[in-house]
């Protein structure tokens, strides 16, 4: 594989600056986005929401994730294992502090279908089951001993499949079965971020990651791969904006986004690549080192995400079980965004300081307990809610949020 751009020994070891940037835009605009969603009204710019998202949103993690696999210390199906069961259970012990417990909560205090409704989002194909999922899937590829390539392969069929079966199966009836369908593929229930319709961006990581080591030319590379995905990522969303096209859903709909329907993905796929060449370019700039700021967000990613929302969520129910709406005006959502990733900052470095909680370090037996406990109660929260709704909340609904 040596030539120009490539080395055939591992030599572009250790932190990557431009990976470093992408999470860290990634990660600011998350909160953002989230916060104006969740907690706004008809704050976030319909271009941002509709359009850049499609660019700077989930996708674009799966990709870093998928990256980030190759330079793991351990590549054996196991630890792949335990880190996708790792990121099942953190996920699921999230949605019961962000989701159910405020929500349980306020149905108690105040009764209401809405809160009922929330709690049962326990059950999400959010990011952390996602990635956890899609390590899962991983962990049993490397056991078949599949080349990058191959991987890569695996992501273009499960999403072919996950278009086709959006269009030709028929769902069951039972609204708690495509609830958990949802977590593998695309249902009317809740499905965000369905593992055949995303894991084409982690085995796209994972592909160009293999390649990644090996670099030994990154600013003649970043000028050919500029040259080549953004022409490319251009004339397909021209076409994709201007045409109809029938077997696919509208650009910037919430389906769209969920899916992420085979062409779309690959057009992303090339998008991202070429925006991280233009991130070799930046971190060029940067001689000393990149900001301690942009380091702090890409190094802490998951922290930042399981902390940002309980800023977020349990804040929406509040609001609603005491003024029946979310936040007024479009300044103070800007406003409280900005204190959110203050208050992210602060207490993750208390974290790393002081407090030292880290889910990673949990061991054996400590481990077990804290496994069972939350899988139990995922059980428990569920059969108590789920008889009780009498309209679900979901992604197609927007949650059965007030107008």
């Amino acid at each position: 594989m040596s030539g120009k751009f490539f080395s055939d020994e591992k030599i572009n070891t250790g932190r990557q600056p431009e990976l470093d940037i992408l999470k860290a835009l990634c990660v600011f605009g998350m909160i953002f986005v989230h916060v104006f969603l969740d907690l706004g009204k008809d704050v976030m710019p319909t271009v941002i929401d509709d359009y850049l998202t499609e660019f700077f949103g989930a996708a674009t993690f799966m990709i870093c994730m998928g990256i980030g696999m190759c330079y793991m210390r351990k590549q054996s199906p196991s630890s792949y294992l335990t880190r996708g069961f790792g990121l099942l259970t953190i996920g699921q012990f999230l949605n019961i502090l962000r989701n159910c417990i405020p929500n349980l909560i306020a149905y108690w205090i105040i009764g209401g279908n809405f809160f009922i409704a929330n709690s049962l989002l326990i059950l999400q194909s959010d990011i952390l089951s996602l990635a956890g999922l899609s390590f899962l899937l991983m962990a049993l590829l490397k056991k078949l001993k599949l080349n990058n390539t191959a991987v890569l392969g695996v992501g273009l069929l499960l999403s072919l499949a996950s278009l086709i079966m959006w269009h030709q199966i028929t769902l069951p009836e039972s609204y708690l079965f495509r609830q958990l369908l949802g977590f593998i593929v695309i249902t009317d229930a809740e499905a965000y971020f369905p593992l055949f319709c995303y894991f084409i961006f982690v085995a796209f990581g994972y592909f160009i990651g293999g390649y990644y080591p090996k670099i030994k030319d990154k600013d003649a590379l970043a000028n050919r791969i500029m040259a080549i995905c953004f022409p490319l990522a251009a004339i397909y969303y021209v076409c994709r904006f201007i045409f109809e096209w029938s077997y696919l859903p509208e650009l910037g709909s919430d389906l769209q986004y969920n899916m992420k329907p085979t062409p779309d993905a690959i057009a992303t796929c090339l998008f991202t690549l070429g925006f991280l060449a233009v991130l070799v370019k930046v971190a060029n700039l940067f001689k000393n080192g990149l900001p301690k700021f942009v380091m702090h967000l890409s190094a802490n990613i998951n922290s930042y995400y399981c902390v940002h929302y309980l800023f977020v969520l349990p804040v929406q129910t509040i609001l609603i079980a005491a003024t029946g709406n979310r936040m007024p005006g479009k300044v103070l959502p800007w406003l409280y965004a900005t204190g959110v990733v203050a208050a992210c900052y602060f207490l993750i470095e208390m974290n790393i300081k002081h407090w030292h909680i880290h889910f990673a370090t949990l061991k054996g037996r400590q481990m077990i307990i804290f496994a069972v406990a939350v899988w139990a109660a995922t059980v428990a929260i569920t059969a108590y809610a789920y008889p009780r709704i009498t309209e679900f909340a979901n992604v197609w609904n927007d949650y059965l949020l007030p107008e």
